[in-house]
């Protein structure tokens, strides 16, 4: 199984990359691999987002080039050949409101990007296991947090959950909770997340969204309280829950 939001982690070395990262940043956030081409060198490009929110990529010889700044944490393909990423724009500074976030698609190899989205608070962007488009979140787009699909190319934008309901309707389907707690099934089209808890210091909850084949919602339900949701290799879903004061493990199948 593949899941979506998990990042392949790396501690390659590279002096000039470490200066890099040292010089903006205590540390780095997140990072990635990207595996290298037949006609490359052996050494892997990485591309990585420091604490200050800097997205940096290294190349095949070792060097180190800024991809982007105010960036959130970068999303790898299947194929590791591209990275989906989202960008504040330049004059936003800390403590301000998101009033407008864009997607961008880093060719990793090229180390080209190209703008997906604009004009909205698009985030948390997350590729579909066939590696065609991206999944993301947007609230100003409709007026209502939703889920929304996209072709890298920006193309055949869709929406997919809360389409024409509100945020008080019955019918509404929470968004996942920031910060990549989105895990697709890769054999169907199926997620598993965890929404954001409504008080504090308690759990949110776990839920599931099956798809048709156009991307449509087919079933949208909780599988109760939890956090950390991810697929096992027998296709069942295996999360955890705070319950009387300890951390218990649910296992559930998904059909």
């Amino acid at each position: 199984m593949w899941m979506a939001s998990s990042l392949l982690l790396a501690a390659c070395g590279g002096a000039e990359a470490e200066a890099l990262a040292d010089a903006e940043s205590p540390g780095v956030a997140s990072q990635s691999l990207v595996e290298p081409s037949s006609e490359s060198a052996d050494r892997r490009i990485i591309v990585y987002q420091t604490t200050s929110l800097q997205l940096i990529r290294m190349d095949h010889q070792g060097d180190s080039h800024l991809v982007a700044e105010r960036t959130g944490a970068p999303e790898v393909s299947l194929d590791g050949s591209r990275v989906a990423y989202a960008k504040l724009p330049d004059g936003y500074r800390e403590g301000d409101v998101v009033r407008s976030s864009e997607l961008y698609v880093l060719n990793a190899n090229s180390g080209k990007s190209v703008r997906v989205t604009q004009g909205f608070d698009d985030s948390e962007p997350v590729w579909t296991p066939d590696g065609r488009n991206v999944l993301f979140q947007s609230t100003r787009r409709s007026g209502v947090p939703s889920l929304w699909l996209v072709k890298e190319n920006g193309k055949d934008l869709k929406q997919l959950t809360n389409v024409g309901t509100s945020q008080f309707s019955s019918a509404y389907i929470p968004n996942p909770a920031l910060g990549g707690t989105v895990e697709w099934d890769a054999d169907r089209r199926i997620i598993v997340y965890t929404t954001t808890s409504l008080r504090p210091g308690e759990d949110g909850e776990v839920r599931v969204i099956t798809f048709d084949r156009n991307y449509d919602v087919a079933t949208a339900y909780s599988l109760g309280t939890g956090f950390g949701p991810v697929w096992t290799e027998r296709g069942t879903v295996v999360f955890s829950r705070n319950e009387g004061g300890q951390v218990i493990s649910v296992e559930v199948r998904v059909k």
